[in-house]
Order: structure tokens, then C-alpha cells, then sequence
């Protein structure tokens, strides 16, 4: 019997998104209950750095954690107030929008392609199908919400039109003569110093389950619940306490460092929208440093763990834990145990520290939203990983 969720009505809209309710456990989003199908006139959209691996070597991992938190950022400016699940990938981002607003959408994060290019020198990749396309084709997009804490929500995305939809988005050409335009990048910040790991590694990791079996057995969902019971016999204090910001956030970058990062985010130094962000950093150093007194910068802070998006499900399980080398070993043999029985791929990367990029639209509760990831690839060195894996795999090869 199928157990893929009932397509959601056509009547849902724009609201598909903000009206689903949201799962307080994480553990309970390995399987599907509380995952409801994205409406056919939805869009996927996705970005990545092209060749992300090689800008990583040379030194350019922030940017190309930068360019995947304005994906969201670039996306939510458009769309406003409505609600819509993405999910950052570390080099890039994947965006469920409303098929009335995607073009919209896909102007701005085509114009932050040419920012890619123009101030940072790296090739951002941006395309899109219609989640109808993807039905048509047999393969449903599924998205449920996490409730991370009582004022924040991260959306869990699975589904084979996830898979299908990357692959047609990276077989497509760019077409430079679509229209772009500006994109506005207010709310994203990337000023704080990477985190130091409290317990000797940065685990970053990936875990994509063998597809579901054609009778409708959800093999997946038992591979990804397996593997979290793993982490959590591991891990001394479970998942929930491995979060790499959870002691607190450390040093804000000087102003001089966030002030060069600020001008490469905008075309001219003599747009209005500069002016702003130059007056905005400058305020949030001093603030960060203590010579402004700001009484919510205290909650800010003491809120920022319980609004990251250290774990989720994007098609596959992706975490960024801060362990000791004896539990990252044992991590690794687990998954490899699991690889061997042909019930996942995964990549793995270890580092002694993580990044954060945030996008923040207030310091009250629920209107900030922390991206993490391993520092020196992180995300993107692990799906290189997870992808040599796979070709090597006689799996892959059949």
C-alpha cells in the first residue's frame, strides 16, 4: 500500500505552507507522518555554486556559504510576509515557492547570479521546475515543519521529485537574456567568527537512503529512523545537544571585516540600499561589542541555538555536530556498517569549527534564523563525498 501523503487540495494556495502544523520531535520527521505533498502549482527552485569544491580549495568557503544563505534571503524579500519552505545546502538552496510568485522569485536570485559572478567570482547556478512536471513524472515533493523551538520553524523536504528536479535543473543551459533584477539582500549577516568546536570535531554529515521500494514500502523513512537511533546512542546527550552554537554565540567579526563583506553584497557604493546596510553594520559592531546598549541584543543571544538549522531533512538527512574524534569515529563506522548493506550512501567532513550566516529581520524571537555549517566545506565537501560514493557503488552503476 502506498503510504505517499494525500496531494494537498488545490484551495491551499499561497497558504499551503503556513497552515501545515508543525512537529515538535525531529526524530518523529525520519517517516512520514506530519510530511503533506507540495501543491502541483508550486515550483522547486534551486541554486548552487557551480564547481563549489574547487572555490572551497582555493580558500572561498564563506563565500560559497554566503551566496547559499542569500539564495533564502534574495527569496524571502520577494515573496514578503508568505511563508515558504526552503532549506540551505551550504553551496546553495532549495526553495518551495508558489508557481503565481516564482518568477518573481527566479528574477532576483538570477540577478544575484551576476552578483555571484561580478563580486565574488563564483558561478551560481539558479533554475527551477513545476512541481506538476514532477507529478507527472510520477515523483511527489513532500514537505513537512519542525518546530525548533516554540517561536522558530525549519521545513523537513523529501521525496524523489526532489531528486528529479536537481537533475533537470543541473542537465538545463543557463539562458543570460531572462529577465533578473537587484536582488535585495536586507536581513542576511555574515559577522560572526566561526565557532570552535567544545568537544574536538565538527562532524558535518549527509545521509541519503536507498529510494523507497516500488510496492510503496517506505525503505527510507526506516534507514533515516535506524540511523538517528544510531547518533543518538552515540552521541552521550543525543542529537538535540550537539548543536555547535549551543554555548553561545563567540566573537563578532571587526567592522572592518564585516564592512568589506557588506560591499561585496551590493553593486554600487552609492546605492541608497549600501547606505543602509553601512549605518546597520556599523550600529551592530558597536552594539556586539558593548559600546551601544541594546537590551534585546541579551535574548538574541541567549536565542540564537534554539534557532538553527544544525539538522534536517532535505531530501536526506544533513547535520552539522560538534562531538569528540571518538564519537565521529564511531559515527562513521556506523554509516559505513549501514553503506555496506546497501541501505544508504552518506559523506562525511570533520573540521575544528563551524560557520553561521544568519538571516535576521528582528531580535525578538521567531525573527532570526541561523544557517550552520562545518567550516572549510562543510555541506558541500560531504556531497562530494556522498557522490563518489555513489558512483563507486554497484548500485549506482546497474
Amino acid at each position: 500500500m502506498d503510504a505517499t501523503p494525500p496531494l494537498a487540495s488545490p484551495a491551499a494556495g499561497a497558504g499551503f505552507y503556513r497552515d501545515l502544523p508543525a512537529q515538535p520531535r525531529f526524530e518523529a520527521l525520519a517517516g512520514r507522518d506530519g510530511y503533506a505533498r507540495v501543491p502541483p502549482d508550486w515550483h522547486v527552485v534551486l541554486t548552487d555554486v557551480r564547481d563549489s569544491t574547487h572555490a572551497i580549495g582555493a580558500g572561498h568557503y564563506k563565500d560559497v556559504n554566503t551566496l547559499g544563505a542569500a539564495s533564502i534571503v534574495a527569496a524571502r524579500r520577494v515573496l514578503g510576509v508568505l511563508e515558504f519552505p526552503f532549506a540551505f545546502g551550504g553551496d546553495g538552496a532549495t526553495l518551495l515557492v508558489p508557481g503565481a510568485q516564482a518568477p518573481a522569485v527566479l528574477e532576483a536570485l538570477r540577478g544575484l547570479r551576476g552578483l555571484a559572478a561580478a563580486r565574488f567570482g563564483l558561478d551560481l547556478r539558479v533554475g527551477s521546475v513545476a512541481v506538476a512536471d514532477l507529478e507527472a513524472a510520477g515523483a511527489h515533493v513532500e514537505v513537512a515543519k519542525h518546530a525548533v523551538s516554540p517561536h522558530c520553524v525549519v521545513a523537513s523536504l523529501r521525496g524523489e521529485g526532489l531528486r528529479l528536479a536537481e537533475e533537470r535543473i543541473k542537465a538545463a543551459h543557463p539562458d543570460d537574456a531572462l529577465p533578473q533584477r537587484e536582488p535585495d539582500l536586507a536581513g542576511l549577516s555574515c559577522r560572526w567568527k566561526p565557532f570552535r568546536s567544545r568537544r574536538g570535531t565538527v562532524l558535518t554529515l549527509i545521509v541519503e537512503a536507498r529510494r523507497d521500494a516500488p510496492d510503496g514500502d517506505d525503505t527510507a523513512s526506516r534507514t533515516f529512523a535506524r540511523v538517528l537511533r544510531g547518533l543518538e546512542a552515540i552521541l552521550p546527550e543525543g542529537l538535540a545537544h550537539a548543536n555547535p552554537a549551543g554555548a553561545g554565540l563567540e566573537g563578532y567579526r571587526s567592522l572592518r571585516e564585516n564592512l568589506r563583506t557588506e560591499r561585496r553584497l551590493q553593486r554600487s557604493v552609492l546605492s541608497l540600499s549600501f547606505l543602509k546596510r553601512l549605518l546597520e553594520t556599523t550600529l551592530a559592531t558597536f552594539a556586539f561589542a558593548g559600546f551601544l546598549p541594546v537590551p534585546a541584543l541579551r535574548r538574541y543571544r541567549r536565542d540564537t541555538a534554539a534557532h538553527c538549522d544544525y539538522r534536517k531533512f532535505d531530501r536526506s538527512l544533513r547535520a552539522v555536530i560538534d562531538c569528540t574524534p571518538a564519537e565521529a569515529d564511531a559515527i562513521e563506522r556506523m554509516l559505513a556498517r549501514e553503506h555496506a548493506s546497501g541501505a544508504l550512501h552518506y559523506g562525511l567532513h570533520a573540521s575544528g569549527e563551524a560557520l553561521m550566516t544568519c538571516l535576521v529581520e528582528g531580535l525578538a524571537p521567531g525573527q532570526h534564523l541561523h544557517f550552520i555549517d562545518g567550516a572549510g566545506g562543510g555541506y558541500a565537501l560531504a556531497a562530494a563525498r556522498l557522490k563518489a560514493q555513489g558512483m563507486a557503488s554497484p548500485a549506482a552503476r546497474s
